[in-house]
Order: structure tokens, then sequence, then C-alpha cells
């Protein structure tokens, strides 16, 4: 048996073993953080999406139905509203048409809610998409 200094080298010390466990008690909080960041903006991100798509939808939707849908705009603002299924979500979709300044020309304005109760207390939509559009006896449509 062998008592010098290759017994003495093997294996780690206490204070390395204390650094390297510090090491990683500071580095995986913080990817932790990092991570559940990631994973709600994701989140964030799908939701803005299927709204998007609402919006997209019911626009088209609206603008196939009634091709002459302007004809009844007088200068006063009119809304329309209705919800709609996607991704298993019910979705609430408020389309609102003002005048412009321009004669001839409105203004839509389509605002997509992941349901009613945020409409009612008045939060943000997560989608608004704005279009102008003639009227249709600006187009010369009678």
């Amino acid at each position: 048996m062998t008592t010098g200094l290759t017994a003495k080298a093997q294996g780690f010390t206490l204070v390395e073993v204390m650094v390297a466990l510090f090491v990683v008690a500071v580095a995986l909080p913080a990817l932790m953080f990092q991570l559940s960041t990631q994973l709600t903006s994701t989140g964030v991100l799908e939701e803005k999406t299927l709204a998007s798509w609402v919006a997209q939808d019911q626009l088209a939707l609206y603008a196939l139905q009634t091709p002459d849908r302007l004809q009844t705009v007088d200068g006063s603002q009119s809304e329309l509203q209705g919800e709609r299924l996607l991704a298993g979500r019910q979705w609430l979709w408020l389309l609102s048409t003002e005048a412009t300044p321009v004669p001839g020309m409105v203004r839509q304005t389509l605002s997509v809610y992941p349901d009613a109760i945020a409409r009612q207390q008045q939060r943000d939509a997560f989608v608004e998409i704005m279009v102008y559009a003639r009227t249709a006896t600006a187009s010369g449509v009678r």
C-alpha cells in the first residue's frame, strides 16, 4: 500500500464541489425563467394568430355575403358582432363601420376578443384590422 501523494490527489475538494453547486444554483433559475418566458410568448403568439385568422375570415365572409353592404352607410356609425368557434375556443368579433372625411369612403374596423367577458371589461382586442372601402354610390353600384 502506498499512502503517498497519489492517494491525496484523487477526487474533488469540498471547496471545488461547493463552487460547482453554486454555479448550478445560479444558472438553473435563470434557465427556468428564460424557458417560462418563451413558453408564455409562444402561447400569446398562438392566440394572436388564431385571432387574426378569425378577423380575416370574418372580413372575407362579410365581403362575400353582402357585396352591396355599404349602400346603407349614411355617415352614421354601425356595428355588427358575432361569435366564431376556432381551435376549440369561442371568439367574439366586432365590426364597426364609420364614415370618413373623404366623401364616398368608410372605415371598417374589425376587432377580435378572446371572449365576451374581455369585451365587457373593455380589455384590448387581441387583433384589430382596419380597412377603408368605397361606398356603393361612390363605386358606381346602384
